[in-house]
């Protein structure tokens, strides 16, 4: 199959994680000159590494989130690079990247930030979003329980994150997904405009994020990154 449609599927801006170091419209630029027909923004959302202030008001928060992501899309589509809105949600440091789901359904779900995972999964899913577990058997000092495992409430796993310093935690999410009969994405979860070899090529050049998600669910995509398994 001739995959050649490259796709980001995991980064950040610096206007919404505050481990970032670039803007959105600047990651758009680089992508789009590195060759990529596509980027979904996944900033960290306010439960992971954030720099978005808690005092202020749960709408003023959304809308200072999604800057990053406004950012890109703007860029985008003036360079011809398809900009997608995702997020990355995080409990005690295991992560979700989150597709599918709009700022506009952010700002409607406060309780996001208090109910439980399982039932912020559940209902996630329920009103149309698409979920990965992202880099789940990462070992860092963040993650306070570090290998934890959602299958049923997941769509997806990512098995290659090129920003996985050992190649292990991408072995053991690859079995994860595999147990489970889970879709397999992979990302470079990068956080500034450098190169990082990560993503996915597509059979396609998609036009929306549910062309990504039908193609993936078909198997009409091939993981960037073989080097880190």
């Amino acid at each position: 199959m001739d995959c050649s449609f490259k796709v980001e599927t995991h980064l950040h801006t610096s206007q919404a994680s505050a481990c970032a170091v670039n803007t959105g419209a600047q990651m758009a630029e680089f992508f789009k000159n590195a060759g990529y027909c596509a980027i979904f923004v996944t900033d960290h959302f306010f439960n992971g590494n954030t720099n978005i202030r808690g005092d202020y008001s749960w709408d003023t928060k959304i809308a200072l989130f999604s800057r990053g992501y406004e950012d890109a899309k703007q860029e985008g589509d003036k360079i011809g690079l398809g900009v997608y809105f995702g997020f990355e949600f995080c409990d005690l440091g295991t992560e979700f990247l989150v597709y599918n789901y709009s700022a506009e359904q952010l700002r409607a779900y406060p309780g996001i930030m208090t109910d439980k995972t399982e039932k912020v999964l559940t209902k996630l899913k329920k009103e149309g979003a698409f979920i990965i577990h992202a880099h789940p058997f990462r070992n860092e000092y963040y993650i306070q329980c570090p290998g934890r495992i959602f299958p049923g409430y997941i769509d997806a796993v990512e098995v290659i994150n090129t920003h996985n310093r050992t190649t292990e935690s991408n072995l053991l999410a690859l079995e994860y997904a595999e147990k489970y009969n889970l879709i397999k994405f992979g990302g470079s979860d990068t956080h500034a405009a450098q190169p990082e070899e990560g993503g996915m090529l597509f059979k396609n050049n998609p036009g929306s994020v549910n062309d990504i998600i039908k193609m993936a669910k078909n198997g009409e995509c091939v993981i960037l990154g073989e080097k880190y398994l």
